[in-house]
This record gives C-alpha cells, sequence and structure tokens, in this order.
C-alpha cells in the first residue's frame, strides 16, 4: 500500500485486512503508527499497529527514502498506488519548491518505488492505481495537480503490456475517483463534505471491483451524486472519459457559461 495513513488510502488498508490480506502501509506518517524501525527490527519480523496493518516508512518526496526503503513483499500480491495530496493555485503562483515536491509526491516518487517493487516481487501482482476525475475534468487553478493525475493515469494505462509480458496473470485496475470527504487532503477550502463520497463507501467499491476482474485491464469512474437526496452517492462507470475542453461552452445567445468547479 504506498500511502495508506489517510483518507481513501487508510480505508483501502484496513478492508484488505478485513479481507484477511496481509497489509504492509508505506508512508512518510507510517513512523508514528509506532515506530516503524522498532517494528521492522523485531525478533518475529515486522509487528503490526493497533488496526492490524504492519507500517513501513516511505518519504515519497525524499529520493534517498525511494532508493531504500524495503520492497520485501510476498507474492501474489495486490500493490496500491494511493498517495496523494492536493493543489489548488495558479502555476505562476506556485513555488518551484511546491511544483517538485507535488511531482515527487504524485508522480516520479511512485513511479521509482514501484520500478523497485515490480523487479523484487515473486508471482503475480495486481496493481490497483487511485487517480483521480481530475485527470480528465476541466478545473480551474488546479493545473499542476490536474497534469499529475493525468500522467499517472497515462503511465499506468500503458504499464499494462510490460506487466503481461513478465506475468500473464498480473492485472491493472485504474479507478478515477471524484470528491471524498477528507477534510485533510483539501486544506483551507471551504466544501461542503456532506455531498461528497464517505472513503470507507469508495474503498468497498473498489475492493469489490479488484476481487472481481478478470481481465487484465480496467479502468473505472468513481463519481459522486449531485442528485438532491442523493448527494454523495457513488456513481460507478465503466472506461476511459474523454478529457473536457478548457474553453467555456458558448451558451444560447453567444455568451458564455461558465463551468460548474468540481473538487477532488
Amino acid at each position: 500500500m504506498i500511502g495508506g495513513t489517510h483518507g481513501l488510502g487508510r480505508a483501502l488498508a484496513l478492508g484488505a485486512r478485513d479481507r484477511g490480506l496481509r497489509t504492509v502501509v508505506y508512508g512518510r506518517s507510517a513512523t508514528p503508527l509506532p515506530d516503524a524501525d522498532d517494528l521492522l527490527s523485531g525478533a518475529d519480523g515486522p509487528r503490526p499497529d493497533a488496526d492490524g496493518l504492519l507500517p513501513r516508512s516511505l518519504d515519497l518526496c525524499d529520493p534517498q527514502s525511494v532508493r531504500t526503503a524495503s520492497v520485501d513483499v510476498p507474492g501474489p500480491c495486490y500493490v496500491l498506488w494511493v498517495a496523494g495530496a492536493f493543489l489548488k493555485k495558479a502555476l505562476v503562483e506556485t513555488t518551484e519548491d511546491e511544483v517538485e515536491q507535488l511531482t515527487r509526491l504524485l508522480f516520479s516518487g511512485p513511479v521509482l518505488f514501484l520500478r523497485r517493487l515490480l523487479a523484487e516481487t515473486e508471482g503475480p501482482v495486481h496493481l490497483i492505481t487511485i487517480a483521480s476525475s481530475s485527470s480528465w475534468k476541466r478545473r480551474e487553478r488546479e493545473s499542476l495537480y490536474c497534469g499529475l493525475k493525468a500522467a499517472q493515469a497515462t503511465f499506468v494505462r500503458n504499464l499494462v503490456p510490460e506487466l503481461l509480458a513478465a506475468h500473464p496473470e498480473n492485472r491493472i485496475t485504474l479507478v478515477n475517483p471524484g470528491g471524498l470527504a477528507v477534510p485533510d487532503f483539501h486544506t483551507g477550502l471551504a466544501l461542503d463534505f456532506g455531498a461528497m463520497m464517505d472513503p470507507g463507501e469508495v474503498a468497498e467499491i473498489v475492493w469489490n471491483i479488484a476481487a472481481t476482474q478478470r481481465r487484465a485491464f480496467t479502468e473505472v469512474q468513481i463519481l459522486r451524486s449531485r442528485e438532491p437526496g442523493s448527494e454523495g452517492t457513488p456513481e460507478v462507470s465503466y472506461g476511459a472519459r474523454v478529457p473536457q475542453t478548457p474553453e467555456e461552452p458558448a451558451a444560447a445567445g453567444g455568451t458564455a457559461a461558465p463551468l460548474p468547479i468540481q473538487h477532488h
């Protein structure tokens, strides 16, 4: 589990545990779960935290951590790429450090760590990748975040032939969720989290899809309903989506009608 200490990642990790899977959680905040060094140095191997998860420290923004974190996991296995952070800021207002750190966290860090993990794991692997509907939706002041999520989704689609060449039973599930009720993900934004999807409910949908997947690749959209009385209810559809155009659509009479701004 690459990023399973908060939000949807945590819900997916607990879902794996509840399915009887030995669940290793990698994350920058995994050490306080308690201390990862103590857990990993025990005579009987890693000991679980209070939730029955096996924490391992990994800072995706630190190249040295990405190079040296343990990739000793049993195979066959599920590998979940869930690490994420959000940034709503115009590109010209974004600092060089913010660009570098977000790129490492959302894309280059996981790719480099996944490269090591796949090379060392024996037996078939089922990669479950949590991208975002922001990979294809029109957004405002989110160009960096959306671009990195689009890169993640495109990378995973094109990884499929390589994984099948490595092992015919390898599988990939690409999930593009919409807005989730995770307040610390959308720090500083005044949003109605009551109209967003519950991470636990979305995690259950993801695991049900992955557990029944037979094709090598499945892409799924999990978007929140906006129907009155059903706000925040997950709506599941399959297949990729055509990216929305950046131009505002022309309304009757030739005036521009603004698109609604949605957040994930």
